[in-house]
């Protein structure tokens, strides 16, 4: 559950509590403890017409884990509550539907540790081997070229020619005379002119690997009819996901390579 789903503050917070564990019993209480109030005002804000100040709000994001991004636009949302006139409300939510929009854009919420020039992009998101081979050498046991070369079926001299490129641009280094993956998150902006070619690289691998698919691997296709509310719930909630497959990712240790797809377009 991401905050940016939410234009009610307190909406968010009674949602937040009801994901935790236990249906969130006794998450109430651990939030007063965190502000410095009482039970019975934290009772007041999320169930009756109390409102928190900014002081508060500042204290209840840390308490939350939220990022500056997500506390920022928290802060939007107090401060549309608490707003006394309709012209500093309509201000106000003006401010807070451009951070859901600049939210929805993946590039504003994936962190990304390397940046490429355009000339390195080029190469890189020309074939999906590139970051293929670069994922794959993350995995205890392919270290090398010959056992690359051998787990994706790709002649050695390809793999080779694409292991220097990936060690002269730091994209992968030796480490104990073993290769192994290097700055540990790249990201390609929707904005890119490569950004389609990326994207059909994996589809294509995906088309291939349907033929022979494993229990491990799921493939899924709904065509749907919808309202136009439900297709831009779905649509704010895709970048949410990835967000927290993301956070999932980074700490997890490489012993194995997977492939993520999803779309979602109007037909």
């Amino acid at each position: 559950m991401s905050i940016f789903e939410f234009t009610d503050y307190k909406a968010f917070l009674k949602g937040w509590i009801a994901g935790r564990p236990k249906n969130g019993r006794g998450e109430s209480t651990r939030m007063a403890h965190a502000l410095g109030v009482s039970s019975t005002m934290v009772s007041q804000v999320l169930s009756g017409d109390r409102h928190l100040n900014l002081e508060l709000a500042d204290a209840l994001a840390d308490h939350l884990g939220l990022n500056e991004k997500e506390a920022e636009y928290m802060f939007l949302l107090v401060d549309y509550e608490r707003a006394g006139t309709a012209r500093l409300k309509a201000r106000l939510r003006r401010r807070i539907e451009q951070a859901k929009k600049e939210a929805a854009v993946l590039a504003n919420r994936i962190q990304k540790d390397k940046e490429l020039s355009p000339e390195v992009m080029a190469v890189f998101y020309s074939s999906w081997l590139h970051s293929g081979i670069r994922n794959l050498s993350a995995v205890p046991g392919f270290n090398d070229v010959d056992t690359i070369a051998q787990r994706l079926t790709v002649p050695k001299a390809v793999v080779a020619q694409i292991v220097d490129f990936l060690l002269q641009h730091g994209l992968c280094v030796i480490e104990n005379g073993k290769l192994t993956y290097g700055p540990s998150w790249t990201h390609i902006p929707a904005t890119s002119p490569l950004i389609a070619k990326h994207h059909q690289n994996w589809r294509l691998r995906g088309f291939a690997k349907m033929d022979s698919r494993s229990d491990d691997d799921l493939f899924f296709t709904s065509p749907i009819s919808l309202s136009v509310e439900a297709a831009t719930e779905i649509r704010a909630m895709l970048p949410t996901m990835i967000e927290r497959v993301q956070k999932i990712v980074r700490p997890s240790p490489s012993e194995t390579i997977r492939c993520l797809n999803i779309d979602w377009f109007e037909y």
